[in-house]
């Protein structure tokens, strides 16, 4: 027996769900074809397959920014925007980011690598392929993707998608609550407040129009703050949302992070009622030049007071807190409402992935992990991320074996769970899929 061939087998054939992505709705790619420069997406050549996290790594490695957003624009010529990236290509084709780029090629394009000689074609193959139903066949027949969690960055709230029983929606938390953003909420509700009495209304509203439909909350706030919210009432928050309605400059930072707080912990019960499990970002921080690693290294600890705040929630910590992995291992270990969710870090470090994926089996019960979320925003990259998960995932499956860890027979019931057996424990997604409505849900 080739242990290594008959995981990797078991793993290629077992479809994902995709527990966390930023895909744009399919009719905005497809508008985007039409609308050009006023769309906001990049343009659907060779430069579309960079705009997303390996566009940091071309940066860090030296690329000018100016160069960067001119390959994004629909000014230049593939070949015209390679000349710009190839200089920089080479130091970073082997980084995570790289990798699923060339993978995503591959499975799409047919093409081992990208240069000077092919960028034509796959600029040709990859916009001839933006019709209607192109996501569908992307992520179910090329991916082996069986339901996408799609945290939306095209809203602040909640996302009314044209295909609910693939694309399952976040509703974002951040803008209600630990990023307070009346102005957001208002533009994308029509809801407003004068009182946190009446805020409370508004984040109810949102609970009762999205929660039966939403397949989770969503919050990213660790960007811009701490998760250390305290336990702040609704009296001492309420004079301090009155003056923060009226003139936001108002506020202290300290008032500003009490309000929060008092905002955050509300929203966790109302995602509690709605039996919505609570995405949150730890670790981290996509893009380049800003990330705080004084910070970053407290989320863990920040998060253990939460889970024991809020027993009956159900937590799912993001990216497992890289550079900082080993801290969530015992979160999820140590507190029956935690689980660690693998999104986006099999591209930020497929080695320390691997690791992970082996310390965490040896470590925690083996329903707490959730192992795949592309975390993208075109596509065309999700194909790519899956390979290099699933690359990874056998991987650490084999060494477990070949350690004499776990037998042939745990390994194949291991697979299903990991890649798609949690997850469908953790959500509701055929539930989700009737709140929308059969019909429009099998459209």
């Amino acid at each position: 027996m080739n242990i290594n061939n008959d995981i990797r087998k078991l793993v290629n054939d077992t479809p994902f769900v995709d527990t966390h992505t930023h895909l744009w709705e399919e009719s905005t790619r497809l508008a985007a074809l039409e609308e050009r420069r006023g769309s906001g997406i990049p343009a659907s050549d060779i430069g579309m397959l960079f705009s997303h996290y390996t566009d940091s790594d071309l940066i860090v490695s030296g690329m000018p920014e100016a160069d960067l957003k001119r390959v994004f624009g629909y000014d230049l010529e593939p070949k015209d925007k390679w000349a710009l990236i190839a200089p920089y290509y080479e130091r970073v084709r082997l980084t995570g980011y790289g990798r699923h780029v060339r993978a995503s090629v591959r499975m799409l394009y047919g093409e081992e690598d990208i240069h000077a000689g092919n960028v034509e074609a796959i600029s040709e193959k990859l916009r001839a392929a933006v019709k209607p139903g192109y996501y569908r066949s992307i992520l179910r027949d090329v991916a082996n993707v069986e339901y996408a969690h799609v945290n939306s960055l095209q809203t602040p709230v909640f996302m009314e998608t044209d295909m609910p029983d693939l694309l399952m929606q976040d509703l974002s938390t951040v803008a209600l609550g630990s990023g307070l953003d009346l102005t957001a909420v208002r533009n994308a509700t029509g809801k407003d407040a004068d009182t946190l009495k009446e805020w409370h209304g508004v984040i109810d509203w949102c609970f009762k129009t999205y929660g039966p439909r939403a397949i989770a909350t969503k919050n990213q706030s660790a960007y811009t703050r701490g998760l250390d919210y305290a336990p702040v009432s609704a009296a001492e928050a309420a004079p301090i949302f009155a003056r923060y309605r009226k003139k936001p400059g108002s506020v202290s930072p300290a008032e500003l992070k009490a309000l929060q707080d008092h905002l955050a912990h509300y929203c966790i019960h109302k995602a509690t009622e709605y039996r919505l499990p609570v995405k949150l970002h730890l670790g981290y921080f996509a893009g380049h030049g800003g990330m705080p690693l004084h910070r970053v290294r407290h989320n863990a600890g920040d998060m253990c007071l939460l889970a024991q705040e809020h027993r009956d929630a159900r937590f799912d910590i993001f990216h497992i807190n890289y550079p900082y992995q080993d801290e969530v291992i015992a979160l999820a270990k140590h507190y029956p409402n935690t689980w660690v969710d693998m999104c986006w870090a099999w591209i930020i470090n497929p080695e320390a992935s691997v690791r992970f994926l082996k310390e965490f089996l040896m470590a925690a019960p083996a329903n707490k992990v959730l192992c795949f979320g592309a975390d993208v925003l075109p596509v065309e990259l999700v194909p790519g991320h899956a390979a290099v998960a699933r690359k990874g995932i056998a991987q650490a499956i084999t060494e477990l074996m070949e350690e004499k860890w776990i037998s042939m027979d745990e390994a194949e019931t291991l697979i299903q769970r990991l890649m798609r057996g949690n997850a469908l424990e953790l959500f509701d997604h055929d539930g989700k899929i009737a709140a929308w409505g059969g019909e429009r849900a099998a459209s």
